[in-house]
C-alpha cells in the first residue's frame, strides 16, 4: 500500500518539474522574441531611412540636365 501511497506525489514532483521546466523554457523564449522584435524594429528604422534617401535621390536625379554634364573621360 506505501507503493501506491508514494505514486500521487511522485506524480506531482514529475508534474512540478515539468512546470518549472517549461517557465524557465517560456523566460528564455520570451528574451529571444523580445531581442527579436528590438531588431526587427531597428531594421525597420533604418529600411525607412535607406527609402527616404532613395526618394531624395531620385528626386536629385530627376532635376538634372544630362546634356549639362561633362563625360566621364574629361
Amino acid at each position: 500500500m506505501s507503493s501506491t501511497g508514494s505514486e500521487p506525489d511522485d506524480r506531482l514532483v514529475k508534474l512540478e518539474f515539468l512546470t518549472t521546466h517549461l517557465e524557465r523554457e517560456l523566460a528564455a523564449l520570451n528574451s529571444v522574441l523580445i531581442e527579436q522584435q528590438k531588431e526587427i524594429d531597428s531594421l525597420k528604422r533604418t529600411l525607412a531611412r535607406v527609402d527616404d534617401r532613395i526618394t531624395r535621390l531620385a528626386e536629385d536625379e530627376e532635376q538634372r540636365d544630362p546634356g549639362d554634364e561633362r563625360p566621364p573621360h574629361y
